[in-house]
This record gives structure tokens, sequence and C-alpha cells, in this order.
């Protein structure tokens, strides 16, 4: 499957999780929220993709593999030069650390990125 833009996934909120009781949502999930608010114009540069929480998430496994599922997750385009510290899958690479993933965007698309 070849991939044109980098592409974010996120879990969409609130969502519940059948193991517990209440409603929630993912804090490192939450960030990357914040951070495309900062930066509306990486949503028009990036597919971001809002996930509902149940396992398997088949459209995250055919890139970067089930063991990787975990959001959230910025997957590399095909073609792109991965950053140090990225991680790989058969050949694509992918961030999955709201710090990492927010310096690549700011790095490759301008903006604000995470203050140390």
């Amino acid at each position: 499957m070849s991939l044109k833009r980098d592409t974010l996934f996120i879990l969409r909120a609130p969502f519940e999780d059948a193991a517990m009781e209440g409603t929630w949502f993912c804090t490192s999930c939450a960030a990357m929220e914040g951070a495309l608010l900062a930066n509306p114009h990486w949503a028009a540069r990036i597919d971001v993709k809002r996930m509902p929480h149940p396992r398997p998430r088949h459209d995250i496994i055919v890139l970067i593999g089930e063991e990787n599922q975990s959001m959230p997750v910025l997957v590399l385009a095909d073609g792109s030069t991965p950053p140090e510290g990225a991680k790989a899958f058969e050949g694509r690479y992918f961030l999955d650390e709201p710090k990492p993933i927010t310096r690549y965007l700011a790095a490759t698309y301008g903006g604000a990125g995470p203050h140390p």
C-alpha cells in the first residue's frame, strides 16, 4: 500500500473501553489535537485519521504491523527521510510519541514545535 502523505493516526475522543467503566480520552492524542490547533496548516499538508478505540486497528496494521497499532502514531509518506529515532516496519517509517511527532511536523511543515 502506497502512502503519498504523512499520516497521523489518533484516537477519536471521547471513547469507551469495554474493559473499564467510564468514558475516556487518550492524553497523548489530546496533546496531538492541541498541536494541530496550534498549527492548523499541518492539517492541509498531512492526513489526520481519528480512529475508534477498539482493536484491531486495520488501517494502521496494514501500514506498520499489528504490534504497532497504538496511537498516536505518525506514519511517514513513502520516500520521506526519517528523523533520528524513527521506527521502521518493512521499510516504512513511523513515530509513536507526541514530542518526536510534533518535532518532525514542525521541522517538515513549519510552525510551533514542543517546548523542550
